[in-house]
């Protein structure tokens, strides 16, 4: 396996931290991984080591604010900011993979950016405010499948009715951060997993800004909205006691996904990180397995 480090500039001139794990031979296809808030990529290197043995590459890199990228700490004033980085990094890894197929893995927060990079949706605000549904999905044919874990749809503590008002609050107290949340308990069954989230130096561990969870809970909502609209292969994976994003999430998936090849399955008892859980060779196993459905 061969892994390297190197950087993209991503809206406004910030640099971010890009990274890869790649087979010794030519790739079969390309994944690219969009994480969650206030952790980083590097946390998914076991993930990337499983699908390189299976002969895949695996892409990634530190959202803005977040990890080794450069960055106010986990401050966003627009949800879009982050898609269109993520645009910019799909551009660099299709540059260097040329027509291999392209799969994006998007965790949690990670999951808003991959569903709305999918629908190429440039500017979410736009599209609510104006209660327009106008929106381009020429990356749905340009990805080979998306799969999400954790999807984000459903927020624990943000009821939907309350987004609008949370949105203006986000507005009002930029760069505010009055959230207090702990968000480590949540994420797995397994202390040593805990532990090392605690402890990790690159994760964000302070207050969730007002404004970053007003954006998150906005996306959230679109992305809910944007559903019905979905037509590439789509995965979605969640942990049937997730605490952080709930469960009900993946349901509106089971019930709402447009597309005709799509998969939701949930993990009883599985906390948010279902990569992370004891369980985690099993959720691994059924990403690869159907990543190899999806290129027979």
């Amino acid at each position: 396996m061969q892994h390297t480090t190197g950087s993209i500039i991503g809206v406004g001139q910030t640099s971010l931290f890009t990274q890869a794990w790649q087979p010794d031979g030519t790739p079969r296809a390309v994944v690219i991984v969009a994480h969650g808030y206030a952790e980083h990529s590097t946390r998914y290197e076991h993930v990337a080591r499983a699908l390189v043995e299976h002969g895949y590459a695996v892409c990634a890199f530190d959202h803005r604010g977040h990890g080794r990228s450069e960055g106010p700490r986990v401050i966003v004033r627009r949800f879009d900011t982050y898609v269109h980085d993520l645009g910019a990094y799909v551009d660099m890894v299709r540059a260097v993979y040329g027509d291999l197929p392209v799969f994006i893995y998007g965790h949690s927060m990670g999951s808003l950016i991959a569903l709305l990079y999918a629908h190429a949706q440039q500017d979410a605000h736009a599209q609510q405010d104006a209660h327009q549904q106008q929106y381009a999905d020429q990356h749905q044919d340009q990805l080979a499948g998306l799969i999400t874990t954790g999807t984000a749809l459903r927020l624990s503590g943000i009821h939907p009715l309350a987004v609008p008002l949370l949105n203006v609050l986000g507005r009002l107290l930029r760069g505010a951060r009055l959230i207090p949340i702990s968000l480590a308990d949540g994420i797995s069954r397994d202390p040593a997993v805990v532990d090392a989230y605690k402890t990790d130096p690159l994760v964000y561990h302070g207050p969730i800004p007002v404004r970053t969870l007003a954006e998150m809970a906005c996306a959230a909502e679109i992305c809910s909205g944007l559903l019905p609209t979905l037509c590439l292969p789509y995965l979605t994976l969640h942990g049937g006691d997730d605490p952080l994003t709930l469960p009900e999430g993946a349901k509106r998936v089971q019930e709402q996904c447009g597309s005709p090849d799509h998969t939701v399955k949930f993990y009883d008892g599985l906390y948010h990180e279902i990569h992370n859980e004891p369980e985690q060779h099993a959720v691994i196993a059924d990403i690869v397995a159907w990543i190899d459905a999806h290129l027979a």
